[in-house]
């Protein structure tokens, strides 16, 4: 199901885990309280910027995630979905075990305009299924 997104904490654990897929945090908006992430891609494709899943110390689901727009991209569109996929867990973590089945997870994926390249940004606000809430930016550089 892929619907549009609109506008709404995650435990520290599924924040590492957020952060630990989405890519390169900012050290601007670290200070500011809300992360950054950089990417790049191809005109005329869709880039999947992240996802997400929660996952307790038996490899169990705890929930999908939410998220709401903040502020939307000026030259494309963010989509959210929902899915399976590998978790990414390092292999110091004690749930390394769990990145072989694939759990339910929360995509977020953008597309630019058509015939646009340049660069294009968005924020989001990420609910966990704890209710836990972060925020996070992404600048997306179309080429």
């Amino acid at each position: 199901m892929i619907r549009p997104l609109t506008r709404p904490s995650i435990r520290p654990t599924a924040l590492a885990i957020l952060i630990g897929l989405l890519g390169t945090v900012s050290a601007d908006a670290v200070s500011l309280g809300m992360p950054t992430f950089q990417k790049v891609m191809a005109a005329g494709r869709t880039l999947r910027v992240s996802s997400m899943s929660a996952i307790d110390q038996t490899c169990r689901s705890l929930g999908q995630f939410t998220i709401n727009m903040i502020d939307a991209p000026h030259d494309g569109r963010v989509e959210i979905s929902h899915g399976s996929d590998f978790p990414n867990f390092s292999a110091l973590n004690t749930r390394s075990r769990c990145n072989t089945p694939k759990v339910p997870a929360t995509f977020v994926s953008y597309t630019p305009s058509p015939a646009y390249s340049g660069e294009d940004e968005f924020a989001i606000e990420i609910v966990g299924p704890m209710g836990n809430v972060r925020r996070a930016r992404f600048q997306i550089s179309v080429r």
